[in-house]
């Protein structure tokens, strides 16, 4: 048997457990931390649910460009011109938004990012799928113009989307030149009897089982190839860890000082030095993460530069936000975490999300720091990156402003919270 002061008294672990559920009633304050702790969770679990039910049902919100070069041709005295026909079609398409542009205007907007995909239909195009009359047909092509760094989903939808277009083409063409085949192979018998032709030198035996097999070919032509599905997300994941880096530090680091002994503004500046290079030095190990796993790098050097002024402004911004508010601008943080998440476009095209998050995506800094590091790993295209540069900048600047404006009007209101949940023995 032990001493009496070994045991485990059941009565004591009552009494605590009494004493915090005490605590919890008795104190409004803690009582508001702790339902927002237990509904946050929750939130970012529905809202993500929500906000993605859906995004393949939403791809007619996606624009693609449609450009028709296509040049009449003449069959049996008869004007054709397929590239027209497809237009008039997709003019009644209500499962994708089409844009008709110039070649011009479609490669310029698939490589800023105005169109997810483009489709460009050459001049050729109707002579090569007429080209069934002659000894050697072949196939009609279709350019797929992609941009794979918009959005990592998007490039998949766009390229379901580039398929289904496709067989819809083939089949649409099939029935207007079945007649044409038909009577060719009138005069020769059925496809079966191809290598017959060829031998007769009436056919090229390879390009015309290509054409009948689909008179339409579309390529690919991709705009910033991506090398794998880990480069693609890597955006997303890189600036999702340093906003959670700077809140985690933030969160076990006092960021106020209850003694009187300096200003709050002096507080505010002295401690930053700190957070600051905290927050430079979790980016560097991610950076050096990043080189480790081969996650492709356009520019390694913009990528470091960019990486560190996302950082700084993310870290400035959150600092702030808890300097002035305490305990509360720590809730707002991961708030503003939660959110983000669901309304940046780094998995998610933004336009395929629930319509609130479209609404919101524009407001939050995580959006314009994945567009930066796009851009630094997947391929520089500088009219994209100079904005968002600009908004990282101004929140820094920004956020030092406000801080220095309104920090003294918060500071009481804030340490009389604080003091209040350290008091509860809670926090």
């Amino acid at each position: 048997m032990g001493s009496n002061k070994s045991r485990l008294s059941l009565s004591n672990v009552g009494k605590i457990f009494k004493g915090d559920l005490r605590t919890v009633s008795k104190n409004p304050y803690v009582l508001v931390t702790i339902i927002a702790i237990i509904i946050v969770p929750s939130l970012y679990a529905l809202i993500n649910i929500y906000a993605c039910w859906d995004p393949y049902g939403n791809t007619g919100n996606l624009e693609y460009a449609f450009v028709n070069n296509d040049a009449d041709a003449t069959y049996n005295g008869q004007t054709i011109n397929f590239g027209n026909s497809i237009v008039d079609e997709l003019k009644n398409d209500n499962n994708f938004t089409w844009e008709f542009v110039s070649e011009e205007d479609a490669r310029d907007g698939v490589k800023s990012g105005k169109y997810y995909a483009a489709l460009i239909i050459p001049e050729n195009f109707t002579k090569s799928v007429l080209s069934i009359q002659s000894q050697n047909p072949t196939q009609g092509q279709i350019t797929y113009l992609v941009n794979e760094k918009t959005s990592t989903v998007a490039s998949i939808m766009t390229g379901e989307a580039a398929d289904i277009f496709g067989e819809t083409i083939n089949s649409n063409i099939n029935t207007k030149v079945d007649s044409i085949a038909m009577q060719k192979l009138a005069l020769f018998g059925t496809t079966a009897q191809i290598p017959q032709l060829a031998k007769l030198g009436l056919v090229n035996q390879t390009s015309a089982q290509e054409y009948f097999y689909s008179p339409v070919d579309i390529q690919e032509e991709a705009i910033y190839p991506v090398d794998n599905f880990g480069s693609s997300i890597a955006p997303f994941y890189i600036i999702l860890s340093v906003w959670v880096g700077c809140v985690i530090s933030i969160a076990l680091i006092k960021t106020r000082s209850f003694t009187g002994e300096y200003k709050p503004l002096e507080m505010y500046f002295g401690r930053m030095g700190l957070f600051l290079i905290i927050a430079l030095l979790q980016s560097t190990v991610t950076m050096f993460g990043s080189w480790c796993l081969g996650i492709q790098m356009s520019d390694p050097l913009l990528y470091v530069v960019l990486m560190y002024v996302t950082t700084i402004a993310f870290l400035i911004l959150i600092y702030s936000i808890v300097s002035i508010f305490g305990m509360v601008g720590k809730a707002i943080a991961i708030i503003l975490l939660v959110f983000q998440v669901l309304t940046t476009n780094g998995i998610y095209p933004a336009a395929a999300l629930a319509p609130f998050a479209q609404a919101l995506n524009q407001y939050f800094p995580m959006t314009y720091g994945i567009e930066l590091l796009k851009n630094a790993l997947l391929g520089v295209y500088w009219p994209n990156i100079m904005p968002s540069l600009y908004v990282m900048i101004g929140i820094i600047i920004g956020s030092i402003i406000v801080s220095v404006l309104i920090k003294s009007l918060f500071e009481n209101a804030a340490n009389n919270f604080e003091k209040k949940l350290t008091d509860s023995g809670l926090f």
